[in-house]
Formats: structure tokens, sequence, C-alpha cells
């Protein structure tokens, strides 16, 4: 993907390692914890939406809307690990800013990876949960990691830009949260895209999140293939946000010593 992470690809293995484990180091319950948290948001989300709201999702079944919902919330979770964390990246590893031969390039692609593993461990939970509730699972979940995978590029560029204006502007930490928050309700996480005016539509899908969460719920709850001609023309913007990511921080790094 970028060929100076493939030549620290040693050191990004062991910085990954070392992150997953310190997040959950001295935790009594450790890993289940990657489990528990999308778990328990499912749940709230699925009581107030479904129960108290009665939100319902047209062309799904009660007994589907928590999978519907989860695989909104998992794409969201995924996203917004790595987007929460970038403001912070270079400001909390100001060590490794005093070394000139530590690439700090690769501290983005490291939150990446991890949000990676508590991807992996959600999507298992989606899929054990709906076989479970369901009784099988459509040979359409195949394609899932070529529709999650294009977010990657995206998110590595949109960290990189942000964790190096974090260093300039300190009040990035404070827009990231409200600009996730944002994020989350102008995208369709919790309610289908049919439900907006279609005047609005487009709008949306300036979010990097409706591309990813409209397919993956036609990979999983529909279960038809994913629109390619959507994936690649996603994947072309994604790379090309990487490509400028990667650009906007080599150029702006160079003045983080002396910033921090």
């Amino acid at each position: 993907m970028n060929s100076g992470l493939w030549r620290n690809k040693v050191l990004l293995g062991k910085l990954v390692q070392r992150d997953i484990r310190a997040r959950y180091e001295g935790s009594v319950f450790g890993i289940v914890w990657a489990i528990a948290t999308p778990l328990s948001l499912l749940g709230a989300y699925w009581f107030v939406l479904g129960k108290v709201l009665g939100a319902r999702w047209e062309g799904v079944s009660v007994g589907q809307l928590p999978v519907v919902l989860f695989i909104g919330l998992v794409v969201y979770l995924f996203f917004s690990e790595v987007m929460g964390r970038a403001p912070g990246l270079v400001l909390a590893n100001g060590t490794y800013v005093k070394k000139v031969v530590f690439p700090l390039e690769v501290l983005s692609a490291v939150t990446v990876a991890t949000a990676l593993f508590h991807l992996a461990i959600a999507l298992a939970v989606l899929f054990f949960g709906q076989l479970i509730m369901t009784g099988g699972v459509p040979g359409t979940w195949i394609y899932m990691p070529l529709v999650l995978g294009a977010m990657i590029p995206c998110m590595l560029g949109i960290s990189w830009f942000v964790s190096s204006i974090a260093v300039y502007l300190r009040d990035v930490q404070q827009v990231v949260p409200l600009v996730l928050t944002l994020m989350m309700f102008l995208s369709p996480v919790f309610y289908p895209l049919t439900m907006v005016p279609e005047r609005y539509r487009p709008f949306l899908y300036l979010n990097p999140l409706t591309v990813p969460i409209e397919q993956a719920r036609a990979i999983v709850v529909s279960g038809i293939g994913p629109d390619w001609g959507m994936v690649l023309a996603y994947s072309v913007v994604s790379i090309a946000c990487m490509l400028a990511g990667r650009w906007w921080f080599m150029r702006t790094k160079q003045g983080f010593a002396d910033v921090l």
C-alpha cells in the first residue's frame, strides 16, 4: 500500500502488538472487552430504536434488525477508533519526534492495524450471531474484506492529515469528537438510506462511511454482491486521500520538533 510502511513492516508489527497488549494489559476481562463494547452499544441502540421508538427497516424482519444495526455500528466503530486517536497520535509520542531515524508515519498505520484487529473480532461476532439468529449466512460474506478494505487507504490519509494538523492546532482534539458524532448521524448507521429525501442523498455519499455501510449491508442482509462500480470509485478516492494525506504529513513533520 505504501513503500515507506512496507520498509518498516517489522517495526509496524512490533508496535501493533505492543498497542494491543497495552490496551488490555491489567484488565480483568482483557480481550473480552473487544467483544463486549460493540455488543453493549448494539443492545442499547436496538432497545431504544427498535423497542422504545418502534423503528422499522423496510424489507427487514424484526429478527434481522440487530444484524442490520450491527453492520452500521461495526463500520462506524472501525472508522472512529482511528479518527478518535489521530489528534493525539504525534502529541502523545513526542519522544519519537526527537528521533530523526524514527518513521513517524508508521504511527497512523499502527492505529489502523489495531482497529483492523478489533474489526475482525466484531465481524466474527456478527458472522456467528447471524448464523445463530437466522440459521445461515449468505455466500456473499466472502466480499466483506474487499468492501471494508477499501476504507483503509482513506483512513490512513485522514489520520496522517489530522495528526499533523493537531500538532500545530490543538483545537483539533476538541473538534474531532464532534465531527465523529455528526458523521454517525449523517451516515446510514441507524437508518436506511432510502429514508433520506432523494435531494439530500448525494451529500451523504460525501461521508466516507456511507458506501461501506450500504455495500456491507447488501452483502450480509440481502445476500447480493457489491456494486463493483461504486466500490471501485470509492477505492480510487480512498487511495487519492491516502496519497494526499501522506504528502501533507511528510511536508509538515519537519516542524514537529520545533512545536513540541
